[in-house]
């Protein structure tokens, strides 16, 4: 007489082929799709104090209230509240989108770590929205003071079309979120054993070496001060993240 028990979440996990973890990743990218989508959707009902908010360090840069921007294309005011509702919402759909996406990389690790999801999903969010704000708050309108004021040449108007201010907006803002999430593609790397601390610690050089190209690569501008304002918060984050992997793998090790 055979006996049918039940396979566990977590066993059950381990017999899933190719298609199923594929169709799994497939229902989680709509779900963050749409969720995206819905908050985008609302944001565009406030376009305008959006833009109005968001156009604020071009007029502090130029030290003018009645700063004004050229329109080049024809679908730039539409394609302004577009980017503008999409930035917002990838801003407040973040930790979302990190749960959504964690429920699929969750099984890859141990249990441990796995409990230790929403205190991950916290930091990471955390740490996008630092690096948002750090963007925000000094490097951006620092950045077009520098090309707009201080290297602007006589008779030369101070004044850009308005989807180029939003492209460097939105790229910059999204390099700076993108770049403090070291700590836990670190963390995570080291919690799976693709690297240890060991290796990390063994491989400084190149890695700050590594880092300093990366800033130089994606800082707002071409002096040193703005690499610095990247290049210094991730060797801080790499040093944290170096920090984490050595107390994880002291604890494991017990």
């Amino acid at each position: 007489m055979s006996t049918n028990k039940s396979i566990p979440i977590d066993d059950r996990e381990k017999f899933m082929t190719l298609g199923d973890h594929l169709e799994e990743l497939r229902q989680r990218l709509i779900k963050g799709v749409l969720l995206t989508a819905t908050i985008t959707i609302i944001a565009l009902f406030f376009g305008a104090e959006i833009h109005s908010y968001f156009i604020s360090p071009y007029k502090h840069a130029l030290d003018d209230p009645k700063a004004t921007f050229y329109q080049i294309k024809l679908m730039a005011p539409f394609l302004i509240y577009l980017k503008t509702a999409f930035l917002l919402s990838i801003l407040i759909a973040f930790p979302f989108l990190f749960y959504i996406l964690w429920g699929f990389v969750a099984p890859a690790l141990d249990e441990r770590t796995e409990r230790y999801g929403l205190l991950i999903i916290i930091f990471s969010t955390l740490l996008f929205w630092s690096g948002i704000a750090l963007c925000w708050l000094t490097v951006f309108e620092n950045f077009l003071r520098i090309f707009l004021v201080t290297w602007m040449p006589e008779g030369v108007e101070a004044k850009l079309p308005i989807d180029e201010y939003y492209d460097l907006f939105f790229n910059l803002h999204l390099v700076f979120g993108i770049s403090f999430q070291l700590p836990v593609v670190l963390v995570l790397l080291g919690r799976i054993g693709i690297i240890s601390s060991a290796f990390l610690g063994r491989r400084w050089r190149e890695i700050i070496i590594s880092l300093s190209v990366f800033s130089a690569v994606f800082s707002p501008g071409p002096d040193v001060i703005s690499m610095l304002m990247l290049f210094a918060p991730l060797v801080l984050l790499f040093l944290i993240s170096l920090l984490l992997m050595k107390f994880f793998e002291k604890r494991d090790s017990k």
